[in-house]
């Protein structure tokens, strides 16, 4: 990965270059978790019945299940990171609604 070599040749110092994978895997799930959030909203607004046309054209049903596959997705790589993430549950769709 690019971003592992510009942390590696930034600093030889290793104390250094963890900090800086820190940083960067920080952000990296900060940004899957506004992406996933996204994604429920979008997925709530769907299954309420409001045309969102995210992925797919005039067909509610089949939007929300291309928005529920990506959910899916960031909760998977979520995990990665943190193995007790709670995946979100499409049989509470409110769940989302207040994060």
């Amino acid at each position: 990965m690019k971003l592992n070599q510009l942390i590696d040749s930034l600093s030889e110092n290793d104390y250094v270059q963890e900090a800086l994978h820190e940083v960067a895997d920080a952000v990296f799930l900060e940004k899957l978790f506004d992406m996933r959030q996204r994604f429920i909203n979008d997925y709530i607004n769907v299954k309420n019945g409001m045309t969102r046309n995210i992925f797919v054209f005039n067909d509610l049903e089949q939007d929300a299940f291309e928005i529920s596959r990506r959910i899916e997705a960031t909760d998977m790589l979520i995990e990665q990171f943190i193995p007790d993430h709670l995946p979100f549950d499409f049989d509470d769709d409110d769940e989302g609604e207040s994060e």
